[in-house]
């Protein structure tokens, strides 16, 4: 599935496509994403924090799903990190679905959503 991933190697966030794993053969199956498959530096951290994020804007309701290591020994991210805060480690958004939560290919406005979403 398409996914938002803020690399501490790049310049600036790219669209890539993430592992997932269904929960049967069906369409309406649930997926499972496999975040290790992006996120480098398994050796320094073998382990993936995860939070849920809901963006409201009017009347629709976004919900995303961010994936992320962080540790001292990873490398700084230049896309994440403030003159305040240094964020080392790399980060990953992917869109929830609003009738299951299921994660869901991310659509034409999700990326802008979701650099909103990691600038706060």
């Amino acid at each position: 599935l398409r996914c938002r991933l803020y690399s501490s190697s790049w310049g600036k966030p790219r669209q890539v496509t993430m592992l997932t794993r269904c929960s049967d053969r069906s369409r309406s199956g649930k997926r499972f994403p496999v975040p290790e498959s992006l996120l480098d530096c398994a050796t320094v951290q073998p382990y993936v924090h995860n939070c849920l994020v809901t963006l409201h804007e009017g009347r629709h309701v976004y919900r995303f799903c961010v994936f992320f290591k962080r540790h001292c020994h990873l490398r700084a991210n230049p896309l994440l990190s403030s003159i305040n805060h240094v964020f080392r480690g790399d980060a990953v958004v992917m869109r929830i679905g609003a009738s299951a939560d299921s994660v869901v290919n991310m659509r034409g406005r999700d990326n802008s959503l979701a650099d909103f979403i990691m600038h706060r």
